[in-house]
This record gives structure tokens, C-alpha cells and sequence, in this order.
């Protein structure tokens, strides 16, 4: 394999990438309980217990731009290629474009080895789009075993393409999370009476 230095690529680890933490996962019930927590606090807050909130992603994903910002003006000609996880993903495009919680709620985590590709423009970064794998299925057998597997059918996924999407990829409008902000008591009242489930109060 041809090293990467010799093609004028290079590359560094940086733990601020790093996916959300979520704590400690030994204990189901535990998680189920924190599960159920996030789904009604909100998950941008929330925090899991000895791990982090996408809030606390948001604040390392800040001081990592300022440094990427930083290698732009040292080379602003060179092509940056981020490999990092869902969540980490989406806080970083709230970051950059500045947008809101409800606009972060919105948001679904990249599919595997889904990109996005933010394009720059002058002296800022715009967005380009998602290059998402078309994904192929297909049933297989199993080989001959001795066991009573043999013969059970698989799933078989294989990649065949890519296609190209202008926008991020959303939660379907089910999963949709609006949140209710009380100025005053009798709010509570006002969101009851609104059936949708979408009422905020500003």
C-alpha cells in the first residue's frame, strides 16, 4: 500500500470528534430508565449518569472549529475529511450553521459511511449535500452445519452505489420532539388545549 505522507495526505486523532459519551451501559434497567428520561427531557440536555449530553458534544465540538478554523487560514486550499459518529456529526452542523435545539431535534444521525460535504464559499463553508451507499438485500442460506441453523435463511447486504441528497436527513415526523416553554402557570393550561402537541409559549 502506497503511504498516504507520500501523497501529500496527513492525519491526527483528535479526541474531541469523539462520539457522546453514554455512560455506564452494565446495568439494562438503568439505562431503560435513562432512555425513558431523555425521550421526555429532551435528548440535546440531557445528561446520562457518568456520561454526557450532546450539549457537552456542542461545547468541544466548539473549541474543535476554532482549531479547524485556524488550518483554514494556515491552508485554505487543502480538503478536510472528518470520520466521526452520528451524534457527533449533527452537533457539529449546529455549530457551524448555528442552529437551534428544535432545528437539532429535527435532525437523524448519518446513515453508516453516509457523508456530508459542506462546500466553501469565499470565506465560509455552505452545504453542499450527503453522499448516502445504496444498499442491496438479499436472502442466503446457510451451509451445511449440524446444528439446527443449517439451512436458516440470512439477510446479505452489499453495497451497489451511492446516491447524492441536497438536505440532511430528518427524523420522521413521529419521532419529532416540539418542546413547551412555560413563561407563567397558566401556560399549562393553553398547551393542553393545543391538540397537535405543537403549542409553545415565547
Amino acid at each position: 500500500d502506497e503511504d498516504p505522507a507520500s501523497m501529500g495526505i496527513s492525519w491526527h486523532e483528535d479526541p474531541r470528534l469523539r462520539e457522546q459519551d453514554f455512560g455506564n451501559y452494565q446495568d439494562p434497567d438503568t439505562i431503560k430508565q435513562c432512555k425513558s428520561e431523555r425521550h421526555a427531557f429532551g435528548p440535546f440536555y440531557y445528561r446520562y449518569p457518568d456520561g454526557e449530553s450532546a450539549s457537552d458534544v456542542y461545547d468541544r465540538a466548539s473549541t474543535f472549529l476554532e482549531s479547524l478554523f485556524r488550518s483554514f487560514r494556515s491552508d485554505p486550499g487543502r480538503v478536510y475529511v472528518l470520520v466521526t459518529h452520528g451524534i457527533a456529526i449533527r452537533v457539529l452542523l449546529c455549530r457551524y450553521f448555528r442552529y437551534s435545539v428544535d432545528q437539532y431535534h429535527k435532525l437523524a444521525n448519518p446513515e453508516n459511511c453516509e457523508c456530508v460535504v459542506l462546500k466553501k464559499d469565499g470565506r465560509s463553508l455552505d452545504l453542499e449535500g450527503r453522499y448516502a451507499l445504496t444498499i442491496e438485500e438479499r436472502e442466503v442460506k446457510r451451509g451445511n452445519r449440524e446444528d439446527d441453523t443449517a439451512g436458516d435463511l440470512l439477510t446479505e447486504k452489499r453495497v451497489v452505489g451511492h446516491e447524492f441528497h441536497t438536505s440532511l436527513r430528518q427524523l420522521p415526523s413521529c419521532l419529532k420532539q416540539t418542546r413547551k416553554i412555560r413563561m407563567c402557570p397558566e401556560d399549562d393550561i393553553e398547551a393542553k388545549e393545543d391538540m397537535d402537541g405543537s403549542y409553545v409559549s415565547v
